[in-house]
């Protein structure tokens, strides 16, 4: 009996023993040391492959050691994952939204490096890097509205001159977009024309252009496409993609909103990635001239950041590089989009996406009104402006739009079963709001119509 027991204890010490080396051998601290004897670098991106691509391979000359790994995955997606805790291990955020490295470094998501940057930056408003280091900038972008010449003039449409040529009731069925809460580039076009022209007067433009659209993509690269083979006249994008599908005999032209918003293509260390050595090789090189020059490449065709690279090599045919030596061009304020980013994108869904198909009928009704106030013109003129303005009408206005604990109702992953049921009253609310607005302008234009049938039949029966 006791040397049973004996060897019972014995067998437990061993198997305890074994427990030990076990998580001694597998654990985090020691599967970091081998990812990092490894060389490896994993690098989450919302770029395509044809874009990161030509970058891997240079890099991969440069420092053959290091395994490169690349998951593609738009920039919305890439921010939930990362503040929910990165379990995945990645390494960099690399993306054209400059807006999701502010909204990362607010939640602390983002990893310090000993790293500065020792190329010259093109221009003192664009520098490397923000205020405290904790990512970099490395291309420079603006939006604007790619249009297929032959498709409008098939159609009888002249080319658009301006963002308010958009709202033009010639323009009806021939615009795209996508939809800022899926697209981190359609966020950066819609904070654009909120900055330009103000939140509520923004927010009336955007919902005109509403009556105008064909349809809202899901992905901003479907914009490009759908205007390259003529299913939409008209798409609201960023500059880089537009010139991915540019050609030489110029039946895709596109053209910047002014004034031109320059935005930072940016780079940045994650926390929870496993490689800083690798990470901090990569980052130089696409600092460094030789990465700056795979942004001129054709199909890529970004503004460099570098001001070696722009002094350098020919990139005159960037006509955003002359927009900025001529002073025609402002700073996308991040600071002041990042406040407001995820109510930006819930209202433009609530306003805009969910309600297209309800807004392009109203529209449509509006217009053909027109027709029939062909002798009053003037009286057709104010039932359009009071129409619009039950459109347009937003349920947040502007200071509302800063509020700290409203937006953390759209910001947080760790709401309070308060919060949640505050926010559900909330949308609500806003879809009330909506519902009422666009019944009462089906009202006012079907009680016109009625009131213009009942004159016009009483005209007849005088004439008769």
């Amino acid at each position: 009996m006791n040397v049973s027991r004996h060897g019972s204890v014995k067998r437990i010490f061993l198997e305890f023993v074994i427990y030990i080396i076990s998580i001694l051998i597998f654990s985090p601290l020691t599967a970091v040391s081998q990812n990092q004897e490894e060389n490896q670098l994993i690098i989450l991106t919302s770029f395509s492959p044809e874009f990161y691509k030509p970058f891997i391979e240079k890099f991969k000359r440069f420092r053959p050691d290091v395994k490169v790994q690349v998951l593609n995955k738009k920039t919305t997606a890439a921010i939930d994952e990362i503040i929910r805790g990165n379990s995945r291990h990645f390494d960099l955020l690399w993306s054209s939204s400059p807006d999701a490295f502010v909204v990362l470094k607010r939640a602390d998501r983002l990893r310090y490096l000993d790293y500065i940057a020792h190329y010259p930056p093109f221009s003192p408003k664009q520098p490397y890097y923000d205020e405290q280091g904790w990512f970099y900038n490395f291309a420079l972008s603006g939006v604007g509205y790619m249009w297929n010449k032959a498709t409008l003039e098939e159609a009888g449409i002249d080319s658009p001159k301006s963002w308010q040529d958009l709202t033009d009731p010639r323009f009806y069925g021939q615009v795209a977009m996508s939809t800022p809460s899926r697209s981190g580039t359609t966020h950066l076009i819609v904070e654009s024309i909120l900055q330009d022209m103000g939140w509520d007067e923004g927010w009336k433009y955007l919902m005109k252009v509403a009556g105008n659209m064909k349809t809202i993509t899901a992905r901003s690269f479907s914009v490009p496409d759908g205007v390259a083979d003529g299913r939409f006249g008209v798409g609201l994008m960023i500059d880089f993609l537009a010139h991915a599908k540019s050609h030489i005999d110029a039946v895709n032209l596109f053209d910047y909103g002014k004034p031109t918003f320059v935005m930072p293509a940016r780079i940045a260390a994650l926390e929870g990635g496993q490689n800083v050595s690798s990470t901090v090789a990569f980052i130089d090189f696409l600092l460094s001239e030789e990465g700056q020059k795979v942004l001129l490449q054709p199909g890529i065709d970004r503004l460099p950041v570098s001001q070696e690279s722009n002094l350098k090599y020919e990139v005159k045919i960037l006509p955003l590089i002359n927009l900025i030596r001529q002073g025609k061009t402002k700073i996308y304020d991040t600071q002041l989009s990042t406040r407001r980013y995820n109510l930006v994108n819930a209202l433009f869904d609530e306003l805009i996406t969910y309600r297209l198909l309800e807004r392009k009928r109203l529209w449509k009704k509006l217009l053909n009104l027109e027709e029939l106030y062909r002798q009053e013109i003037g009286s057709f003129h104010a039932l359009q402006g009071a129409v619009i303005e039950l459109l347009s009408e937003i349920p947040v206005d502007s200071n509302q739009s800063l509020d700290e604990n409203l937006n953390q109702l759209f910001t947080s992953e760790t709401l309070s079963m308060e919060q949640h049921e505050e926010k559900r009253r909330l949308i609500n609310r806003w879809e009330e709001f909506v519902t009422n607005n666009l019944q009462q302008a089906h009202d006012l234009i079907d009680e016109s119509r009625t009131a213009l049938s009942i004159s016009s039949q009483t005209e007849n029966n005088r004439e008769q």
